[in-house]
Protein backbone atom coordinates (compact mmCIF):
# COMPACT_ATOMS: atom_id res chain seq x y z
CA UNK A 1 0.00 0.00 0.00
CA UNK A 2 1.27 3.51 -0.73
CA UNK A 3 2.41 5.56 2.04
CA UNK A 4 2.44 9.69 2.22
CA UNK A 5 4.01 11.97 4.72
CA UNK A 6 1.93 14.39 6.99
CA UNK A 7 3.44 17.81 7.30
CA UNK A 8 5.02 16.41 10.87
CA UNK A 9 6.87 13.55 9.67
CA UNK A 10 4.33 10.72 9.92
CA UNK A 11 3.77 7.90 7.47
CA UNK A 12 0.42 7.21 6.77
CA UNK A 13 -0.44 4.30 4.42
CA UNK A 14 -3.64 4.26 2.20
CA UNK A 15 -5.45 2.24 -0.33
CA UNK A 16 -7.05 2.86 -3.21
CA UNK A 17 -10.12 0.86 -4.75
CA UNK A 18 -12.25 1.25 -7.82
CA UNK A 19 -11.34 3.82 -10.48
CA UNK A 20 -14.30 5.77 -10.97
CA UNK A 21 -14.22 9.82 -10.80
CA UNK A 22 -16.24 10.10 -7.35
CA UNK A 23 -13.72 10.08 -4.60
CA UNK A 24 -14.98 8.31 -1.23
CA UNK A 25 -12.34 8.47 1.58
CA UNK A 26 -13.20 6.07 4.37
CA UNK A 27 -12.33 6.73 8.18
CA UNK A 28 -12.05 3.93 10.03
CA UNK A 29 -13.35 3.50 13.76
CA UNK A 30 -11.16 3.24 17.34
CA UNK A 31 -8.83 0.85 17.61
CA UNK A 32 -8.84 -0.43 13.94
CA UNK A 33 -7.36 0.21 10.42
CA UNK A 34 -8.79 0.72 6.73
CA UNK A 35 -9.44 -2.87 6.91
CA UNK A 36 -12.14 -2.01 8.73
CA UNK A 37 -13.92 -1.50 5.08
CA UNK A 38 -12.41 -4.57 3.51
CA UNK A 39 -16.53 -6.41 3.86
CA UNK A 40 -17.62 -3.45 3.10
CA UNK A 41 -16.32 -2.69 -0.17
CA UNK A 42 -16.98 -6.63 -1.15
CA UNK A 43 -20.20 -5.63 -1.06
CA UNK A 44 -20.27 -2.19 -2.85
CA UNK A 45 -20.82 -1.38 -6.35
CA UNK A 46 -17.98 0.92 -7.28
CA UNK A 47 -19.08 1.74 -10.52
CA UNK A 48 -17.88 5.15 -11.21
CA UNK A 49 -16.14 5.45 -7.66
CA UNK A 50 -12.91 5.62 -6.41
CA UNK A 51 -13.00 4.19 -2.59
CA UNK A 52 -9.54 5.39 -0.73
CA UNK A 53 -9.31 3.87 2.29
CA UNK A 54 -6.29 5.24 5.02
CA UNK A 55 -4.96 3.63 8.59
CA UNK A 56 -5.00 6.78 11.06
CA UNK A 57 -2.05 7.76 12.61
CA UNK A 58 -0.87 5.16 15.22
CA UNK A 59 -3.54 2.51 13.78
CA UNK A 60 -2.60 0.13 11.15
CA UNK A 61 0.37 0.19 8.60
CA UNK A 62 0.46 3.62 9.70
CA UNK A 63 3.66 5.27 11.67
CA UNK A 64 2.65 4.23 15.31
CA UNK A 65 2.88 8.01 16.43
CA UNK A 66 3.76 9.30 19.59
CA UNK A 67 1.91 13.15 18.98
CA UNK A 68 -0.73 14.06 16.81
CA UNK A 69 -3.54 13.29 18.44
CA UNK A 70 -5.36 15.95 17.60
CA UNK A 71 -8.91 17.01 15.78
CA UNK A 72 -6.67 19.50 13.78
CA UNK A 73 -4.03 17.07 12.85
CA UNK A 74 -6.34 13.87 12.03
CA UNK A 75 -7.97 16.57 9.41
CA UNK A 76 -4.46 17.65 8.44
CA UNK A 77 -3.65 13.65 7.41
CA UNK A 78 -6.82 12.83 6.20
CA UNK A 79 -6.20 15.77 3.46
CA UNK A 80 -2.61 14.79 2.70
CA UNK A 81 -3.74 11.14 1.87
CA UNK A 82 -6.29 13.14 -0.59
CA UNK A 83 -3.89 15.06 -2.07
CA UNK A 84 -1.39 12.26 -2.78
CA UNK A 85 -4.28 10.56 -4.22
CA UNK A 86 -4.85 12.98 -6.02
CA UNK A 87 -8.39 13.55 -5.10
CA UNK A 88 -9.28 17.17 -5.47
CA UNK A 89 -12.78 16.10 -3.99
CA UNK A 90 -14.13 14.00 -1.75
CA UNK A 91 -16.96 12.18 -0.30
CA UNK A 92 -16.35 11.54 3.64
CA UNK A 93 -17.31 8.38 5.20
CA UNK A 94 -16.61 8.37 9.05
CA UNK A 95 -17.55 5.34 11.19
CA UNK A 96 -17.82 5.46 14.78
CA UNK A 97 -15.80 7.95 16.45
CA UNK A 98 -14.28 8.30 12.87
CA UNK A 99 -17.75 10.24 12.21
CA UNK A 100 -16.53 13.15 14.84
CA UNK A 101 -13.20 13.33 12.82
CA UNK A 102 -15.02 13.28 9.82
CA UNK A 103 -17.39 15.99 10.49
CA UNK A 104 -14.25 18.07 11.79
CA UNK A 105 -12.68 17.80 8.29
CA UNK A 106 -16.06 18.60 6.46
CA UNK A 107 -15.75 21.93 9.10
CA UNK A 108 -12.30 22.95 8.03
CA UNK A 109 -11.93 22.30 4.31
CA UNK A 110 -15.87 22.46 3.19
CA UNK A 111 -13.73 23.27 -0.38
CA UNK A 112 -12.61 19.48 -0.56
CA UNK A 113 -15.86 17.36 0.83
CA UNK A 114 -18.83 17.22 -1.29
CA UNK A 115 -21.05 15.30 1.28
CA UNK A 116 -20.52 13.29 4.08
CA UNK A 117 -21.85 9.87 5.23
CA UNK A 118 -21.64 9.63 9.15
CA UNK A 119 -21.99 5.52 10.15
CA UNK A 120 -23.18 5.24 13.62
CA UNK A 121 -21.21 8.55 14.22
CA UNK A 122 -20.30 9.94 17.33
CA UNK A 123 -21.10 13.67 18.02
CA UNK A 124 -19.18 16.93 17.65
CA UNK A 125 -19.76 17.64 21.36
CA UNK A 126 -17.89 15.82 24.04
CA UNK A 127 -18.87 12.26 24.57
CA UNK A 128 -19.85 11.27 27.81
CA UNK A 129 -17.78 8.24 28.53
CA UNK A 130 -17.11 6.39 31.86
CA UNK A 131 -13.15 6.99 32.80
CA UNK A 132 -13.41 3.30 34.56
CA UNK A 133 -14.58 2.29 31.22
CA UNK A 134 -11.71 4.09 29.09
CA UNK A 135 -9.29 2.78 31.13
CA UNK A 136 -10.37 -0.79 31.02
CA UNK A 137 -10.34 -0.93 26.85
CA UNK A 138 -6.75 0.68 27.10
CA UNK A 139 -5.44 -1.53 29.48
CA UNK A 140 -6.22 -4.26 27.10
CA UNK A 141 -3.62 -2.85 24.86
CA UNK A 142 -1.49 -5.45 23.24
CA UNK A 143 -4.36 -8.13 24.09
CA UNK A 144 -5.78 -9.55 21.53
CA UNK A 145 -8.56 -11.58 23.14
CA UNK A 146 -9.19 -8.73 25.81
CA UNK A 147 -9.53 -6.06 22.79
CA UNK A 148 -11.48 -8.51 20.63
CA UNK A 149 -13.93 -8.69 23.68
CA UNK A 150 -14.64 -4.63 23.42
CA UNK A 151 -16.27 -5.51 19.69
CA UNK A 152 -17.64 -8.20 20.60
CA UNK A 153 -19.95 -6.62 23.87
CA UNK A 154 -21.82 -4.72 21.49
CA UNK A 155 -22.84 -6.67 18.30
CA UNK A 156 -26.70 -7.62 18.58
CA UNK A 157 -26.59 -10.17 15.43
CA UNK A 158 -24.03 -12.67 14.22
CA UNK A 159 -21.06 -11.49 12.31
CA UNK A 160 -18.44 -14.22 11.07
CA UNK A 161 -15.86 -15.07 13.69
CA UNK A 162 -13.02 -14.20 10.80
CA UNK A 163 -14.18 -10.53 10.97
CA UNK A 164 -13.66 -10.29 14.48
CA UNK A 165 -10.25 -12.15 14.04
CA UNK A 166 -9.54 -9.14 11.67
CA UNK A 167 -10.56 -6.84 13.75
CA UNK A 168 -8.49 -7.99 16.79
CA UNK A 169 -5.31 -8.75 14.47
CA UNK A 170 -5.20 -4.85 13.96
CA UNK A 171 -6.15 -3.49 17.36
CA UNK A 172 -3.31 -5.79 18.71
CA UNK A 173 -0.75 -3.48 16.64
CA UNK A 174 -2.12 -0.57 18.24
CA UNK A 175 0.33 1.23 20.96
CA UNK A 176 -1.61 2.46 23.96
CA UNK A 177 -1.27 6.36 23.28
CA UNK A 178 -3.27 5.90 20.10
CA UNK A 179 -6.01 3.60 21.96
CA UNK A 180 -6.16 6.54 24.70
CA UNK A 181 -5.82 9.38 22.77
CA UNK A 182 -8.21 9.02 20.22
CA UNK A 183 -10.71 8.54 23.32
CA UNK A 184 -10.02 11.54 24.47
CA UNK A 185 -10.76 13.25 21.25
CA UNK A 186 -14.01 11.76 21.50
CA UNK A 187 -14.94 12.99 25.11
CA UNK A 188 -13.29 15.85 25.82
CA UNK A 189 -13.21 18.08 22.60
CA UNK A 190 -16.19 19.80 21.11
CA UNK A 191 -17.01 22.03 17.94
CA UNK A 192 -20.59 21.82 17.77
CA UNK A 193 -20.81 25.48 17.97
CA UNK A 194 -19.71 25.31 14.59
CA UNK A 195 -21.65 23.29 12.80
CA UNK A 196 -24.17 25.81 12.29
CA UNK A 197 -21.71 26.43 9.05
CA UNK A 198 -21.65 23.27 7.62
CA UNK A 199 -24.23 23.17 4.76
CA UNK A 200 -22.28 19.60 3.09
CA UNK A 201 -25.32 17.33 2.12
CA UNK A 202 -25.26 14.69 4.91
CA UNK A 203 -26.51 11.06 5.42
CA UNK A 204 -26.22 9.79 9.35
CA UNK A 205 -26.75 6.04 9.42
CA UNK A 206 -27.69 4.79 12.65
CA UNK A 207 -28.68 1.44 14.02
CA UNK A 208 -32.07 0.60 15.60
CA UNK A 209 -29.98 -1.81 18.38
CA UNK A 210 -27.00 0.08 19.01
CA UNK A 211 -26.26 0.08 22.60
CA UNK A 212 -24.24 3.43 22.85
CA UNK A 213 -25.18 5.58 19.94
CA UNK A 214 -29.06 5.16 20.22
CA UNK A 215 -31.35 6.64 17.91
CA UNK A 216 -32.20 9.05 20.46
CA UNK A 217 -28.84 9.91 20.88
CA UNK A 218 -27.36 10.05 17.27
CA UNK A 219 -31.30 12.35 16.17
CA UNK A 220 -30.52 14.66 19.57
CA UNK A 221 -26.67 15.00 18.75
CA UNK A 222 -25.38 14.58 15.60
CA UNK A 223 -28.76 15.11 13.44
CA UNK A 224 -30.22 18.52 14.75
CA UNK A 225 -27.12 20.10 15.07
CA UNK A 226 -26.87 19.87 11.69
CA UNK A 227 -28.68 22.85 9.18
CA UNK A 228 -28.77 20.81 5.94
CA UNK A 229 -28.85 16.93 6.82
CA UNK A 230 -30.42 13.66 5.65
CA UNK A 231 -31.68 11.15 8.24
CA UNK A 232 -31.27 7.04 7.72
CA UNK A 233 -31.83 3.76 9.63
Amino acid sequence: MPTVLTDDGIAISYGIHGGGAQNVLFMHGWAGSAAYFDETLKHLDLTGLRAITFDLRGHGNSDKAETGYSLECFARDALAVADHAKAKQVIVVGYSMSGKFAQYLTLVAPDRVRGQILVAPCPASALPFPADMQRDWVDRVGNREKLREVTAMFITHPVAPGVLDRWADDAVKVPRVALDETLNMLTQTSFIERLEAVHTPTLVVGGLHDPILTPTTLRAGVVAPLPWRVWSW
